[in-house]
């Protein structure tokens, strides 16, 4: 078994806290089995580990909307040439550097396409719009809606996914929001790669699972991180948020006699460690 974490990052700081903090992760629970992914853009690589693997990618820049949606190059740099070596892989992750691993992701080989919870189809305006796309592209929508951004899948599978889904972006992007960007939580240009990635994966993929305890479950909890593999953080200000971190507001908190065991303090742990390793953050 041969698993590959791959994220995408530019040299800005916000994602260069992140993703330190995600490496600090994912050199704790020293996985047998996973190499981490990263592809960067050409600055952003000088400060990537030596032990991941590495790989250059230039933003995406067609169609020129694409240069005002960053989040599409997340799932773009999967689709490439210079991705191909991906399909050496069993299993892939495709997540977002504002991510963490942990322990319990060393024994997680779930048998279906695995995502996370999404929770941007709130009425019946967003379900006929995407109705309305899975009709022009012709594609089989399985009814399931509010998938979320972390897929977990085998790889050519998850790279065949995502390279309908920076199809169907671009169609979002030129057409549907060309004028106006919608206005949540109606139909809104924000989610872009949630409608397109839904969409994909009810086409191609015919059994998925939703999982939300096991990908992408948020930062601010408390619960055991013996149940979640996968920590996202949300928009949150509570324990843990990226923001508070980003701004410095956690610095002076001790990690001595944190019970990592919970799921935010193990977050905060990571996160300060990782800043502590690289000062000039």
């Amino acid at each position: 078994m041969r698993r590959a974490v791959v994220v995408f990052v530019e040299d800005k700081r916000p994602l260069k806290l992140q993703f330190q903090s995600l490496y600090q992760s994912y050199k704790y629970i020293n996985s047998k089995d996973t190499d981490l992914v990263v592809f960067a853009t050409e600055d952003a690589l000088r400060w990537i580990p030596q032990d991941c693997i590495k790989v250059e990618y230039d933003i995406l820049r067609d169609p020129p909307e694409f240069l005002n949606y960053r989040f599409i190059n997340s799932i773009s740099c999967l689709v490439g040439e210079q991705a191909d070596f991906l399909d050496e892989y069993d299993l892939i992750l495709r997540t977002d550097a504002d991510t963490f691993l942990t322990p319990a992701w060393n024994s997680f080989y779930p048998d279906l396409y695995t995502v996370g919870q999404g929770g941007y189809v709130n009425n019946d305006e967003v379900r006929e719009n995407i109705r309305r796309v899975a009709n022009h592209f012709e594609l089989r929508h399985q009814g399931v809606h509010n998938l979320g951004s972390t897929h977990y899948g085998k790889a050519k599978l998850l790279r065949k996914v995502s390279r309908l889904a920076v199809s169907i972006a671009g169609y979002l992007l030129t057409h549907d929001f060309k004028n106006s960007e919608g206005a949540w939580p109606g139909w809104y240009a924000g989610v872009t790669t949630m409608y397109s990635c839904e969409l994909a994966v009810n086409h191609l993929v015919d059994d998925f699972k939703i999982d939300g305890r096991k990908l992408d479950y948020g930062s601010a909890s408390d619960d055991p991180i013996t149940n979640h593999p996968h920590i996202h953080c949300w928009h949150t200000n509570n324990m843990f948020s990226k923001f508070q971190f980003e701004a410095g507001n956690y610095d002076d908190l001790s990690i001595e006699n944190l019970d990592i065991d919970k799921v935010n303090n193990y977050c905060l742990y990571m996160a300060l460690k990782s800043k502590d390793k690289n000062h000039s953050l």
